[in-house]
């Protein structure tokens, strides 16, 4: 299987992009076009610095401008670095030898990514529609991780359908197109998918931008899902929330894997995540199949394992923990024995050694007496959240003064460390993940440039920020941690360990016709909701978020590139008596990610969840 090295996945994005747009070959460094939207301007910007799609002019890229058949493979094929092309014949009458794109698109022929339309015609002037780039995309991204074809699987599956004219699209194209809305690649205009329109070169550098984000994660090929069979009688089934960034999946969750299969030479090493929304994007984007917890434990009774030996790698025994020993409760006749590990952070002996650790890990970056380490972690409505104080304790009583430890969805957050750090007369800031793996969180919440991100809220703060992006799962001292516990492993119920499931999977997720307080989680800890009010009413949900700050002045609902386009659905906000902004939102759906744009400096995608299991009745 080859990587999916930066160019190409460039290229992909530009496949993507190129198939809803126009020309893009080697381009030339944007000197200030005149007639790109507002919107696309970053956009613009990032495919010119990657000389990905050139302008029609030095002052025109063509912004509206549809692609063509021939310059979408053309992009494909110089993002794909201009592979050598063995002997093919060209069974295409109209692409002539000494065309420009002649050898582009015999490439794309003989790989299967692109056919022609029939008694020898190629159509490289035609314009691709957006099924037809749908199809494209899918069949280079394909090839490019070795598959014959990439599907979706789970709630990936009928996403198109959402859309309103989902029935224009072709038979042939049905999963194709579904893909690259699953993906986020094609996310459709003024709310329609427009199967059989084009796009133009704005819409698809945008659509480039979005690939490159997605496919940017390392070669999903050196990692290992631990899914096979032929398992034995005694199985070590490692349990984590898991991530869709290969290359850290591979440098934590899988050394994890590796270090405990050392330490248990007679077990066969098995792997399930607990977030099958990760699963479910690992297998839409390299078409790898990771268990799920159910999936796994079937499995294991499938191959008539006898002695089932199960490990968390959760730091702490909150929802995820909870939720893991409940499912383990229902297969307690399938197995001789079931037993399970602690989660890593449980004794006092265990903050103590991995506060060591995390201090040895960011030694020799903080030895000047002038920097403070900052570790991130995720936080947790549940009482389990008290590690992050304990573990502050813990550092402080060590006499490690200049490390400091919040979280991005509980306390003590950035702002809190933000004033801890100032008053320590600290110059300097090394942030790093207090979590196992180092995914979309320490990516994007601790090292992103959005504005509420720990990077950002940091560097405003006058301080210069180092961030490193390592997930504790790729430190010795804790993968030994871990092994320690999976032998100590106790039956369940005799862990002395509380379990606390998330409330949320049992309760209803339909509420009465009523007014209700409820609580809700962010993905952004600056998009911070501190007062929900849920009006049901035949059905329908509506309600009125109340937010942290001033700092959003639009909802939509919908992506950030969907609102970037609106012509119409967007929220203002109303300002209430204590100063606070408000906005009136539909809500679809109880327990479930929602996808919002905010619109603060720029538009920026955001998820909501509403949780059902908090709601009381006013």
């Amino acid at each position: 299987m080859r990587k999916l090295h930066k160019l190409t996945a460039l290229l992909l994005a530009a496949v993507l992009a190129l198939g809803l747009t126009g020309t893009a070959f080697a381009a030339e460094e944007n000197e200030g076009y005149t007639d790109v939207p507002g919107w696309a301007e970053e956009y613009v910007d990032r495919m010119t610095e990657e000389k990905l799609i050139d302008g029609k002019t030095d002052t025109t890229f063509g912004a509206d401008d549809p692609m063509t058949r021939a310059d979408l493979v053309t992009a494909l094929y110089r993002l794909a670095g201009t592979p050598d092309l063995e002997k093919v014949d060209n069974p295409f009458t109209d692409v002539a030898e000494d065309a420009a794109y002649r050898d582009a698109v015999l490439w794309a022929f003989s790989r299967d990514i692109v056919g022609g339309k029939g008694d020898g015609i190629f159509d490289p002037e035609g314009s691709a529609t957006r099924q037809e780039i749908a199809k494209i995309i899918n069949e280079f991204a394909a090839r490019q991780v070795g598959k014959d074809k990439l599907t979706t699987t789970g709630s990936d599956k009928g996403k198109m359908d959402a859309f309103p004219d989902a029935a224009d699209v072709a038979g042939w194209a049905k999963d194709y197109m579904n893909w690259a809305v699953a993906s986020e690649f094609i996310s459709g205009s003024n709310g329609r998918l427009l199967p059989n329109g084009t796009a133009t070169r704005a819409e698809v550098s945008a659509i480039i931008c979005r690939y490159m984000d997605d496919a940017g994660t390392g070669d999903a090929s050196k990692d290992d899902p631990r899914n096979q069979n032929s398992i034995g009688e005694d199985e070590l089934l490692v349990v984590s929330f898991g991530t869709s960034f290969n290359d850290n999946r591979v440098a934590t969750i899988g050394a994890v894997e590796g270090a405990l299969e050392e330490a248990f030479s007679g077990h066969s090493v098995r792997r399930a995540f607990t977030a099958n929304i990760i699963i479910e994007h690992i297998y839409r984007r390299d078409g790898e199949t990771i268990d799920d917890v159910e999936q796994a434990l079937t499995r294991a009774k499938l191959n008539n394992v006898k002695n089932l030996l199960v490990q968390p790698t959760h730091l702490m025994n909150g929802y995820e923990y909870g939720d893991l020993v409940k499912e383990l409760e229902k297969y307690v006749d399938d197995f001789d024995s079931i037993k399970i590990g602690a989660p890593l952070l449980t004794t006092d002996d265990d903050f103590s050694k991995v506060a060591d650790a995390m201090v040895a890990a960011t030694a020799d970056l903080a030895k000047d007496g002038k920097t403070a380490v900052c570790y991130m972690g995720h936080g947790t409505e549940a009482a389990s959240n008290g590690i992050y104080a304990k573990m502050q304790k813990v550092l402080n009583d060590k006499g490690y003064d200049n490390y400091f430890v919040g979280t991005v969805e509980a306390a003590p957050t950035a702002e809190d460390l933000v004033e801890l750090v100032k008053e320590g007369g600290y110059e300097k800031v090394v942030l790093r993940p207090m979590m196992i793996v180092a995914g979309d969180h320490a990516n994007n919440d601790m090292a992103g440039d959005e504005e509420d991100s720990w990077k950002t809220i940091f560097t405003e703060a006058g301080f210069e920020v180092q961030c490193e992006v390592k997930g504790l799962g790729e430190i010795k001292a804790i993968q030994d941690l871990l092994a320690a516990h999976a032998k100590d492993a106790k039956a369940l119920g005799e862990t002395g360990i509380e379990v606390e499931p998330n409330p949320a999977n049992s309760k209803s997720k339909t509420l009465a016709d009523g007014v209700y307080t409820i609580d809700v989680t962010s993905s952004s800890s600056m998009f911070r909701v501190v007062n929900c009010e849920l009006t049901v009413a035949d059905g329908k949900m509506t309600a009125v978020l109340t937010l942290s700050g001033t700092g959003y002045t639009k909802m939509f609902v919908g992506t950030a590139t969907q609102a970037d386009k609106a012509e119409k659905g967007l929220i203002d906000f109303v300002e209430n008596a204590e100063g606070k902004y408000t906005f009136t939102i539909p809500v679809e759906a109880l327990d479930e990610e929602l996808s919002y744009a905010a619109l603060g400096t720029k538009w920026y995608d955001r998820t909501l969840t509403f949780q059902s299991a908090t709601a009381e009745a006013k």
